[in-house]
């Protein structure tokens, strides 16, 4: 009862220590179960709406007709489903509603609110869209001068990431959105896709080449290659690995912090622990009284973390809901697991660990901790033997003396600041990348404003103003990745290939110009070989990459017209789109047209939720920063009381002492930062890397002067804010601090 009672003054004393303690391992548990059930919520309303709704296994345009017999006979030789959808884009209030058709076995819709639309003058809208435009149900809304009702809000399984072109990186809500009709209501001129469902997501082998065989394709996509369905899953894919990496390295730092906060009482208390033990104390019954303290932080931060990561859980859930256009066919799903391991794990880490650390301790005999604890004898290490080491005043060689005979808590201050840099460097280089791509992508290198894609196979000559292009899906001899190809006019003026800001139109003559997401996929670079297969005929070319372009969307290669014409067995003039400055006049024989623009304010729109983000990950890193800052010189306080107080004794001033004492891990701190730097790009590049072959896009990741200063700024001003609330218990050491030592 007396050990307890002596656990309850000891962390009533320093509750800014063992409370700092608690909130790190409070942040690792509330992160790790956050993300877990927020992760666990989504995936499983993906599932389930992925398989009760028929999510497609691929979808195709044909460039003409295609009859009912034919779509049943597939159906009986591939064991496919079949059906046709419908659909066209309407301008409303400066954004685009794409309208389907109803289906009902494949894709079929799910009305969340309200009902399914039945006559002529009725439609279901998108949620999302529908909450970003204030539309209610029962509202009236204008498509192309015709007024329909909102019956109901809908979502559909192949839209799950909303975005209009599958090139397209960002969804924004307020920009595009969907909705259904029923198929009585579309009398206007609109494109029929067929979607077609198998009971294992995959292609039936043979099936497109028999398509390909009675009409043309302008359009091919499986689910695996289609972003509006696979970038969730790559998400959820990407989020499962955060769940664990950032809240075990914040558990690190937690248990490191407990580790050198034990050894540091066991050291203040030696006579103490001696006398216990001469008394008749157990060493058993000491490791539970000093794993007293262990108890608290972990239980603590453990509960408190399963508290608010299980509530945090619920609006991370809503929003990643949102985002990707999941309608809530479970409220709350959660694995029981995660709630085990966010306990248990943190907790038996903790105890294990510190009850190693004390064991060590209580192996000393009780008369020798009795005994004053014995003064080095003098001698030096081989760090305090270097020249640079042994010149300067006293204040100089003190500081590195101090510096140099603490290396574990160097090495923790390093570690701390390096994490927290790296965050922050994460968040700024994500921001900068943004708007690099636009920039670079947009408008460097692609300088069209509208690309104009046709039903079928163009030979006609084209204006001045127009630059005709080939655009054809190839793959790669054994090799599972698929890549669209452009034949384009070397001297065309609409695609401008650069990289670094030099031009490569010329590199066409010399081989295949790719793209970065492509050579990342690929592990290829110039002066390599692509062996290309045509994805109608198996046929094969051998082509070498005459360079990589500073093209950052889509797994693109490019070659001239002619030969890419060629080797698809195409006439040498043919083109299925051109890049243009102007709309097209006649959309009779056009299939789709990319606008430039509405990319680029799609990037945009999103700043302002990137900015959040960047604050976000700046307040998180800072948080960190200021905590693990903060406990260290607390610490180094406590343990060189006796040393400030002969300080002071002998006139120095608090300033003085401050810079004696606190400051002098500030060289620790500045390394750690700019080491830090290229650590956050290399390990951005890397994860970038690693999702390229599922997102399509590689965001660059350089590192520009500004990010550097604004990270310096931000990381010495966390390093200060911990200096100053350390210098306030340093002020608060009493001259009488040496003279208690000298007694001890």
């Amino acid at each position: 009862m007396i050990l307890k009672k002596s656990v309850y003054r000891t962390l009533k004393e320093k509750k800014f220590q063992y409370a700092g303690v608690a909130v790190l391992l409070l942040l690792a548990v509330m992160l790790y179960v956050s993300l877990s059930m927020a992760i666990t919520t989504l995936e499983s309303r993906n599932e389930t709406f992925s398989e009760d709704y028929k999510q497609e296994s691929f979808h195709f345009v044909a460039g003409g007709s295609v009859t009912d017999e034919q779509l049943s006979l597939w159906e009986d030789e591939y064991n496919v489903t079949l059906e046709k959808r419908k659909y066209a884009d309407f301008e409303v209030d400066d954004s685009t509603v794409r309208v389907f058709t109803t289906t009902e076995s494949v894709n079929t819709p799910y009305i969340a609110e309200g009902r399914a639309p039945t006559s002529g003058q009725e439609l279901a809208i998108s949620k999302v869209y529908a909450e970003k435009h204030q539309y209610q149900i029962g509202d009236a809304i204008t498509l192309d001068e015709r007024e329909f009702e909102i019956t109901g809000f809908v979502y559909l399984p192949d839209y799950i990431y909303m975005v209009e072109q599958m090139t397209d990186l960002l969804a924004d809500a307020e920009k595009f959105g969907v909705a259904v009709v029923s198929s009585s209501s579309f009398s206007v001129n609109a494109q029929t896709e067929i979607l077609g469902w198998t009971g294992n997501g995959d292609v039936p082998d043979g099936f497109r080449e028999a398509v390909s065989e009675e009409t043309s394709l302008l359009q091919f996509v499986n689910s695996e290659e289609n972003p509006r369905i696979g970038f969730v899953e790559t998400e959820i894919e990407g989020a499962k690995g955060m769940t664990t990496t950032l809240p075990l390295f914040i558990l690190a730092l937690s248990i490191a912090m407990v580790l050198m906060l034990m050894k540091r009482r066991m050291e203040m208390q030696r006579k103490e622990i001696g006398t216990l033990m001469a008394l008749g104390y157990r060493k058993k019954e000491l490791v539970r009284h000093y794993l007293g303290y262990a108890w608290v932080i972990g239980l603590v931060g453990t509960v408190g973390g399963l508290t608010a990561g299980a509530g945090l859980s619920v609006p991370l859930s809503n929003l990643y809901a949102n985002y990707f256009n999941l309608p809530a066919l479970s409220m709350f799903d959660w694995d029981p697991f995660v709630l085990v391991i966010g306990f248990v794990i943190p907790l038996l880490l903790l105890i294990l660990l510190t009850t190693f650390a004390i064991s060590r301790t209580l192996r000393t005999e009780p008369l020798t901790l009795l005994r004053p604890k014995e003064v080095s004898n003098g001698k030096k290490s081989w760090l305090e033997k270097l020249p640079l080491l042994q010149k300067g005043g006293f204040i100089r060689r003190f500081r590195l003396r101090l510096l140099v005979r603490n290396k574990a808590r160097s090495v923790y201050i390093f570690i701390g600041v390096m994490f927290s840099t790296v965050l922050l460097l994460f968040g700024l280089i994500t921001f900068n990348s943004m708007d690099q791509l636009v920039e670079t992508t947009y408008k460097e290198i692609l300088k069209y404003d509208y690309a104009v894609h046709y039903q079928s196979l163009m030979t006609e000559e084209t204006d001045e103003e127009q630059s005709p292009f080939i655009m054809n899906e190839l793959g790669l001899v054994d090799e599972d990745v698929k890549i669209t190809a452009y034949g384009i006019e070397n001297d065309n003026a609409f695609i401008q290939l650069s990289a670094q800001g030099e031009s490569l139109q010329s590199n066409l003559s010399e081989g295949a110009i790719i793209s970065a997401p492509l050579a990342a996929v690929l592990g290829v670079g110039e002066g390599d070989e692509i062996h290309l297969q045509n994805s109608l005929n198996s046929d094969t070319m051998h082509v070498e990459v005459a360079a990589v372009a500073d093209l950052y969307i889509g797994n693109n290669l490019y070659l001239p017209r002619e030969e890419l014409n060629d080797f698809l067995g195409f006439p040498e003039e043919a083109y299925t789109g051109t890049w243009q400055k102007q709309p097209p006049e006649n959309s009779g024989n056009v299939y789709m047209v990319e606008d430039k623009q509405k990319a680029i304010d799609n990037f945009e729109s999103t700043t302002g939720a990137t900015r959040a983000s960047v604050a976000g990950m700046a307040i998180f890193a800072v948080l960190i920063g200021v905590i693990v800052l903060t406990l260290l010189t607390n610490l180094i306080v406590e343990e060189n009381s006796p040393s400030i107080s002969l300080f002071k004794v002998m006139g120095y001033h608090d300033k003085e002492v401050s810079k004696l004492v606190l400051s002098v891990y500030t060289p620790i701190v500045l390394i750690a930062y700019f080491v830090s730097i290229p650590l956050a790009s290399l390990s951005l590049e890397q994860t970038m890397n690693t999702l390229v072959q599922e997102t399509g896009f590689l965001m660059p990741t350089d590192v520009a002067w500004w990010m550097v200063v604004i990270g310096f700024i931000v990381i010495l001003l966390t390093y200060w804010l911990s200096l100053g609330l350390s210098k306030r218990k340093l002020k608060n050491v009493s001259l009488q601090e040496a003279l208690k030592k000298q007694q001890d």
